[in-house]
Parts: C-alpha cells; sequence; structure tokens
C-alpha cells in the first residue's frame, strides 16, 4: 500500500511539473510570436523531449536521486533558463554572444537529441537491469525469525562499525582538520591561485570529515541498533568538522551542496524513501535555495541576520539572467565553434579523462571546455572571463558532433544505472552515501567541465574509501594455544 502511495505521488508531482514546463512553453511562443517557424518548433521539440523524460526517464523504483537530478538540469539548464533569457533579451546571450535565430533552432534541437538519447538508453537499461533480478535466485535468509522474535530479522550483509575504527577515524578527520584547515582559509584570504597541492588539500583532504559523517551516518541508521549516547557524539563532532571545512566561506555552491543534500537524504532516508519527496527537496534547493545561496558564497562578509527578504527575492530572480545559467549559450557557443573550427574528435574528452596530468609534463594539454570556449568568446565577443561551464551536451558536440550528442546521452544514462546499483547495494556501508553524493554532484558534472568535474569527484571518492577503510578496522584479540601438560603418566587398573 506505501509503495502504491509513492508512486501516485509521484504520478501527481510529475503531472504538475508537466503542466509547469507546457505553460512556459506557451508564454515563451506567445512572446515571441513573431519569431520563426523554425525557432518555435525546436522550442516545441525541447519541451516533447523534456516531457518524454520525464515520463520515462524518472523512475519512482530508483534507489537514488541520479535520474532527478538529470532531468531537473535538462529542465532548469537547457528548457527554462534560456527561454526566460531570450524573452528578457533577444539579441544577446548572457555568455555575450550575439543571437542567430538560425543556431538559436539548432542548439534546441541538439539539446532535445540529448534528452531523446538519455531517456531511451536509460530505459533500455532499467528494463534489462528489472529483468535480470527477476531472474536471480531469491536469497534465502540467515536465520528463520521464531515467534519470541519481537522484531524480523533484518539481513545487512556489512557488519556494524567497530568504536575502534570510528575511533581511528574520528581521530584521523580531527588531525586533518587541525593541520589542512588553516592552510585552506589562509588561501581564501590571499585569494592563492589554484595549484595540484591545494586541490588534494581542499578536495580530499578536508573532505574526509564528509565523507565519515556520511558513511557514520547512514551506519547508524541502517543498522537497526538502538543509538548510544557515544554514537550521536561523534555524529555531532564530525558535524562540527564538516561545518568547519565545508562552508560558504571556503567553499563554492557546486561542492556544499552534494554535502549538505547528502545529510538530508541519508539522514532522513526513511522519509526519502518517496521519489516525490526526493524531487520536491531537489527543485527546491535548485529553484530557490542555490540562487539565494550567491548571497554569501559570493561575498564572505555577508551574515544571515543582515540579509532581507528583498535580497533573497532579487538574488533568486536575477540569478537566472547570469552567468550562473549560461549552459545553453555555452551550447550555442559550441555549435558556433564546430561551425567555424570544426570538429575536436576526441581533443576535449582526452583532457578530460588525464585530467591529472600535469600541464607542465603535458604541455600540449587541452583547457578545460568551459575556458576553451570563453577564449573563444573572448575574442570574437565581448566576454571578460574564462569562469564559464561547459554542459556534458556541449562536451558531445564539440568533440564528435552529433554522434557524441547520442554517445554522451547514453553515457549519462549508463552512469546512472551504475549510481543506481550502487545505492541499492548493502555489503558496504559507504555505498548508499557514495551513490547519493555521486547523484547530487551530477548536476556539477552536468553543467561542466568535465575536466574540473572529473578531478573534484575523483578526490571525493578516493576519500570516501580512505574513509571507509578506517572505519572498518577492528580489534582482534590474537588468541594462543593452551600450554601442553607434562605429567606422569596416571596408572588406571
Amino acid at each position: 500500500m506505501r509503495k502504491q502511495a509513492s508512486i501516485g505521488d509521484m504520478l501527481n508531482l510529475k503531472a504538475i511539473v508537466g503542466l509547469s514546463i507546457v505553460l512556459t512553453e506557451i508564454v515563451f511562443i506567445n512572446e515571441l510570436a513573431s519569431g520563426s517557424f523554425e525557432l518555435i518548433l525546436s522550442s516545441a521539440l525541447v519541451t516533447i523531449a523534456l516531457l518524454i523524460q520525464l515520463r520515462f526517464a524518472v523512475r519512482p523504483d530508483s534507489p537514488g536521486p541520479a535520474d532527478i537530478v538529470i532531468f531537473i538540469f535538462n529542465w532548469l539548464f537547457l528548457d527554462l533558463a534560456p527561454k526566460v533569457q531570450l524573452i528578457n533579451q533577444p539579441q544577446q546571450l548572457v555568455n555575450t554572444s550575439t543571437v542567430a535565430v538560425d543556431r538559436v533552432a539548432l542548439t534546441n534541437l541538439v539539446c532535445a537529441l540529448f534528452m531523446v538519447a538519455f531517456t531511451l538508453f536509460y530505459e533500455f537499461l532499467s528494463r534489462r537491469a528489472i529483468k535480470k533480478s527477476l531472474r536471480l535466485p531469491t536469497p534465502t535468509p540467515t536465520r528463520t525469525p521464531t515467534s519470541a522474535d519481537e522484531v524480523p530479522v533484518v539481513n545487512v550483509a556489512a557488519p556494524a562499525f567497530s568504536g575502534v575504527g570510528v575511533g581511528i577515524a574520528v581521530f584521523f578527520c580531527i588531525l586533518v582538520v587541525g593541520i589542512a584547515a588553516p592552510f585552506a582559509y589562509k588561501s581564501v584570504e590571499s585569494q592563492a591561485t589554484i595549484s595540484p597541492g591545494l586541490l588534494v588539500m581542499n578536495r580530499f583532504l578536508l573532505f574526509l570529515p564528509s565523507a565519515t559523517m556520511l558513511i557514520v551516518l547512514n551506519e547508524t541508521i541502517r543498522s537497526g541498533r538502538k543509538v548510544a549516547f557515544s554514537r550521536v557524539c561523534v555524529l555531532l563532532l564530525l558535524f562540527l568538522l564538516v561545518v568547519i571545512t565545508q562552508n560558504p566561506y571556503t567553499e563554492k555552491r557546486n561542492a556544499l551542496g552534494p554535502v549538505y543534500m547528502g545529510m538530508l537524504l541519508i539522514g532522513f532516508q526513511n522519509w526519502f524513501t518517496s521519489s516525490a519527496r526526493r524531487m520536491l527537496l531537489l527543485i527546491f534547493a535548485m529553484v530557490l535555495i542555490f540562487p539565494a545561496s550567491s548571497i554569501f558564497t559570493h561575498n564572505h562578509q555577508q551574515t544571515l541576520g543582515a540579509v532581507s527578504f528583498s535580497q533573497f527575492s532579487d538574488a533568486i530572480a536575477e540569478h537566472y539572467f547570469s552567468v550562473n545559467y549560461d549552459s545553453w549559450a555555452n551550447v550555442y557557443t559550441a555549435i558556433e565553434f564546430v561551425q567555424a573550427h570544426g570538429i575536436q574528435w576526441g581533443h576535449q574528452l582526452l583532457g578530460s579523462a588525464l585530467f591529472f596530468v600535469p600541464s607542465a609534463i603535458w604541455t600540449s594539454k587541452p583547457l578545460a571546455t568551459g575556458i576553451f570556449l570563453a577564449n573563444y568568446l573572448i575574442n570574437n565577443y565581448a566576454m571578460w572571463f574564462t569562469n564559464l561551464s561547459a554542459p556534458f551536451v556541449a562536451e558531445g558536440y564539440l568533440d564528435f558532433g552529433y554522434l557524441g550528442v547520442i554517445a554522451y546521452g547514453g553515457a549519462t544514462a549508463v552512469i546512472v544505472t551504475l549510481l543506481n546499483r550502487l545505492g541499492a547495494r548493502t555489503d558496504r556501508w559507504s555505498a548508499f552515501p557514495m551513490a547519493v553524493y555521486a547523484s547530487i554532484f551530477l548536476m556539477l558534472v552536468m553543467r561542466g567541465s568535465l575536466m574540473v568535474a572529473m578531478g573534484f569527484i575523483t578526490a571525493a571518492f578516493l576519500s570516501f574509501m580512505f574513509s571507509s577503510t578506517l572505519l572498518s578496522i577492528r580489534s582482534e584479540r590474537r588468541r594462543y594455544p593452551a600450554p601442553r601438560q607434562f605429567g606422569h603418566p596416571t596408572l588406571v587398573s
């Protein structure tokens, strides 16, 4: 009954979101009624592709939020934001590029192709996974409940953490924060240039408290044991360390979002088993919280008490007209670049795959795609800085054209399927936290640049693995054999 109610809630929420998408399209067509037929048709195709994705590629049975994140990105960054921007400023895009109607239509078609490719691949992979699970034999329980059992036995393959493992992991986190955090704060104050050493410190060492917090929180909730006072103290201490290392002063919103959203989804996972609730949380976060947080992340001296309601509302309204939502515009620029200079044939992908190779060794190493596109805009338009996004669909088109868009859509479906499989595992306490964190982080991967995202997510996964290793340490008492007794033989008559 509970599962049917969850599916019903998801269908109702899908209907509301779908209606919002259709109404946005109607407003856009009405505002640009004098526009060309190809512009209106391409915009309608994006809407149709997005509705198809909402219907088939947001599954209520997914153990994690990965497919929801992909949908929200496509909706906000590739559909809603460009329409609002074109209505407000029809002659120039937010990345300073001038508007050409035929290229706008082509950009819409490329985005629609990506959405359809992802939906088809994801639907195929999901159905294949369901068929495979139906063919597997039903596992037999390790012990059958008796009438004396008050609570049914829950088979959890992963053993609970020992006090020794938790203590070692927490001590290591305290040591890392005590040594590395002052350097991180100094680098922010001095506006130090990003270096490999700084990336290792910020993305691996200072992420250890977050990884440990998420894993211990998941084990505490799922183990079924009574929560001891000592475990509560451990979680509070880890949360304090997370606040010290992950805050608007030291990190950007892209890094903070997966951590704190992960805490909510893991800490209240019994409530968020409903896909509808997960989707509501993510929509609320992306539509309201993410834009409003720029008040603090872009001004380190800003305090919560000094912020008025009008500042929040202005920040949210202006956010969609800024370069924070330049993804669609940069797809447009990638298409323009290919038309002028040709396809890159995997040059950008190679740089992303070998992100760990220093430029000092690989002198011809490609720039991150966002910087690559920004340099083109600086040379040909009025762009003034290089910190631009490069969405996944733009990476695909820039490297391999239309085939790249289809292939990258398929790759996205494979990633989401793997994250769903990881989130369903119970043999490791770190599996579900890693799946949740990576699912939220997909927003950064989709927004790009891929080279930057690869470095961040790799460092985070290494932190999860290292933290899991520390937490799994156990104290084993060495058993010595009993000494042999030497005595006189006893005569038995």
